[in-house]
């Protein structure tokens, strides 16, 4: 039999398809890179469904400037370092050891930078190479020391349908560099359509690279993720509003935003909970629909709320600690942060008055942390008086 490189492009493609389907396990080093955004991660993936990822580096100024300005961030990027992640079919283990807690995420949770490409470990794009790709032979390029086939791919069509399924092809070229003998794919760099929501993030020239460096294809499958014998497990689940009650180890309502006319985004509540119900926080946002009489613009409400601090939270009660200012919800004593000055230090030239606003308060062991986009001073300590009302202390 011919050796891989120096088979016809039918059947390297081929034989592409059959090593990468045929590939139970493997780790590896994998580079991500587009602009300034750069991350490494060691990775062990298991087939069918299994993946590990330790980061090693994450550079993504994007999710700095999110933090900076709004504070949403879940995890920034010193703190992403510190986890290890356990993708175990359709759930997400976060395992935290400085704090020995294991966060589980009912969703692939891997904290990739871009939204609508699931880079980390993913080979499937392979899997139909000759069906779904027009291919060209490019000029071989030495990579690591050795010389590697270089693949031009461009979709056939943007969209495929069958029965029960409709693809989408998200970019409009590819070239794959492969090992000559494991054909394993070393090096993927391709460029988002331009109607992708990755293509605005990264402009007209943004191109993605993916690398992948000591690549071990031997590798013993890893078996399913177990937290700790030490470890508190927490985990999320998403509920509506009526599927709230019962749920908190501390009084909590919501009605007080809807009776003010708020409306809950996707009708559902994220909480996390701790396995003995001892624990948890709620994140929930909300909107009021725009007068069209007055012509006023959207008003967003984000409620965070718990007995436990998750790590969002404990950094908005240190920024808010810190250069917040003091308020008064009735006789409960509060800090007020307006976040405009953030926005005009560091994202000079974006209009802020659509920077968040934000009150925090600690009553009898439940931390408060309520934020408004296009509410006013006033009308947010007047929401949080009502939900003072409406949760008196445990």
């Amino acid at each position: 039999m011919a050796e891989p490189k120096d088979l016809s492009l039918p059947d390297f493609a081929q034989a592409v398809v059959e090593a990468t389907r045929g590939l139970k396990a493997y780790e590896a080093t994998q580079t991500v890179e587009a602009g300034r955004i750069r991350l490494t991660a060691r990775i062990a993936s298991s087939r069918p469904d299994r993946l590990m990822v330790e980061y090693e580096s994450y550079e993504n100024p994007l999710l700095e400037l999110e933090e900076r300005l709004t504070g949403d961030a879940e995890y920034t990027a010193d703190e992403l370092i510190g986890l290890s992640l356990h993708l175990e079919g359709k759930e997400t283990w976060l395992h935290d050891p400085s704090t020995h807690v294991c966060l589980v995420k009912p969703s692939r949770a891997l904290f990739e930078p871009f939204p609508e490409f699931a880079v980390l470990g993913t080979l499937e794009c392979l899997w139909d190479l000759p069906h779904d790709y027009l291919l060209r032979d490019l000029e071989p390029e030495t990579i690591g020391g050795r010389e590697a086939r270089i693949l031009a791919l461009k979709p056939k069509h943007e969209h495929r349908t069958h029965l029960f399924k409709h693809v989408s092809f998200l970019t409009r070229k590819a070239i794959v560099a492969f090992d000559p003998e494991t054909l394993f794919p070393i090096r993927l760099r391709f460029s988002p359509l331009a109607t992708s929501e990755t293509h605005r993030m990264l402009g007209p020239e943004g191109q993605i690279t993916v690398r992948y460096t000591d690549v071990r294809l031997g590798a013993e499958p890893r078996p399913s993720f177990s937290p700790p014998d030490d470890a508190r497990v927490f985990r999320e689940k998403w509920l509506t509003i009526d599927e709230l009650a019962g749920q908190l180890p501390f009084s909590l309502t919501i009605a007080p935003l809807i009776e003010a006319g708020y409306e809950s985004l996707g009708g559902r509540v994220r909480v996390t909970s701790c396995a003995e119900q001892e624990r948890a926080y709620i994140v929930a946002s909300f909107f009021s629909r725009s007068d069209e009489k007055d012509g006023a613009d959207m008003q967003i409400v984000s409620l965070r709320a718990g007995n436990y601090m998750s790590r969002n939270m404990a950094r908005r009660k240190v920024t808010i600690a810190e250069v917040g200012e003091d308020e008064a919800i009735g006789s409960q004593n509060a800090r007020y942060l307006d976040r405009r000055a953030l926005w005009e230090e560091h994202a000079s030239g974006i209009d802020p008055s659509q920077a968040p606003c934000e009150l925090a308060w600690e009553r009898d062991g439940i931390f408060w942390f309520l934020s408004g986009i296009g509410v006013g001073r006033s009308d947010l300590v007047r929401l949080a008086g009502d939900l003072l009302d409406e949760a008196p202390p445990a």
